[in-house]
């Protein structure tokens, strides 16, 4: 993914510079950057650095230190903070993350490692444990939680649970509103069936859920063991209460896969960004006339190789960058989901089509 930038040689003049939205980078006469940002317009924002000035204007005035200029032409919302994150994670390794242009998200963390898990919320990722996301604000993930330990009772405790350690002292404990690992009351085995079922319950695979459970009650109702049919049947009554008041869903980051449709610069051509478990992995451009052969080569290439595994924190700030485009929707920007490959490039082309005969509501611009 490399983004070519054009170059200009500052001449003490104003840059001839397009009405474009885009990134920018400007170097001093030494040869070291000094500035790096994004505008709506870039012509507007160089005639401020570099056009006549007065009393009234207090913007920056680079006119006699500037040696080169250097910018990028970009056509989306998503294109224009996705090109600055990547240029200041490059120039700027140990701070980028103080300058990001979007916001960051809670994520609910699983560790199903720990011999009774429970749930954490988390701002980063680490392999081998499972995250689901984005939660816009605590207290919607706040609201999960409690729903999912009164569910299924996974234990709230803060205490490091290994069994045959009782803490009567527990408040979760003495009104059994956990299942009580630490009491031996259940064992591993089952209590990772009920962090299954809780992770079924925040993708909204109810009708996984409810397939497991009628299946166990009938079999215990086979071997008259009408008790415990009994019990399970109010645990499936209590996951459908559970959903009637928490009806959100969401995605692990580790089955975070989408193709993100952006516009071009051209009618006839398109953009699309490759998001495979939560990291952008690809860029390309397209001709709507090639777009089916060569989307479907790219598909397989995306989603199919060994994906590197360079940084999980890049691989968070990317999950964050995609997830504002869901959270906040842009008409310039249309997330898919990655299912289907082989159906996905005629599901894209049809996407283009509808979008160039209906007439735009309005035009998306970046702040500057």
């Amino acid at each position: 993914m490399e983004f070519r930038f054009e170059t200009i040689e500052y001449d003490r003049s104003l840059p001839a510079l397009p009405k474009h939205s885009g990134v920018y980078k400007i170097f001093d006469i030494h040869g070291k950057l000094i500035v790096l940002d994004k505008t709506s317009n870039l012509f507007e924002r160089f005639t401020r650095y570099y056009g006549e000035r007065s009393e009234r204007v207090r913007d920056l005035d680079l006119r006699e230190i500037t040696g080169r200029i250097q910018f990028i032409k970009t056509d989306s919302a998503f294109e224009t903070i996705y090109i600055l994150y990547c240029e200041r994670k490059n120039h700027f390794p140990k701070t980028y993350r103080k300058m990001r242009t979007f916001r960051l998200f809670t994520l609910m963390k699983i560790n199903r490692r720990q011999r009774f898990p429970r749930i954490y919320a988390s701002r980063e990722i680490k392999p081998g444990v499972d995250y689901f996301g984005p939660f816009i604000a605590r207290g919607q993930f706040t609201r999960l939680k409690t729903t999912l330990e009164r569910t299924f009772k996974l234990r709230p405790c803060l205490y490091n649970i290994r069994g045959n350690d009782p803490h009567p002292d527990c408040l979760y404990f003495q009104m059994h509103t956990c299942s009580r690992p630490c009491n031996n009351d259940i064992d591993r085995r089952a209590y990772l069936e009920d962090v299954d079922q809780a992770i079924a319950f925040i993708e909204g695979r109810d009708e996984d859920i409810g397939r497991v459970l009628v299946a166990k009650m009938n079999d215990l109702a086979a071997q008259m063991r009408f008790e415990e049919a009994e019990m399970v049947r109010r645990k499936l009554d209590k996951i459908h209460h559970a959903r009637q008041e928490y009806k959100d869903t969401f995605l692990s980051v580790w089955n975070f896969n989408y193709i993100v449709v952006l516009a071009s610069d051209s009618v006839l051509g398109c953009k699309i960004a490759f998001v495979r478990e939560s990291r952008i992995v690809g860029f390309e451009q397209y001709e709507i006339e090639s777009l089916n052969e060569r989307l479907a080569t790219d598909l397989s290439h995306f989603f199919d190789m060994p994906i590197g595994r360079e940084s999980n924190r890049s691989q968070y700030d990317e999950f964050c960058l995609v997830s504002t485009f869901i959270v906040d929707p842009l008409q310039s920007v249309e997330l898919l989901p990655a299912r289907d490959l082989e159906r996905l490039p005629q599901r894209v082309i049809e996407r283009l089509e509808r979008k160039r005969k209906r007439k735009p509501i309005h035009v998306d611009t970046v702040a500057g």
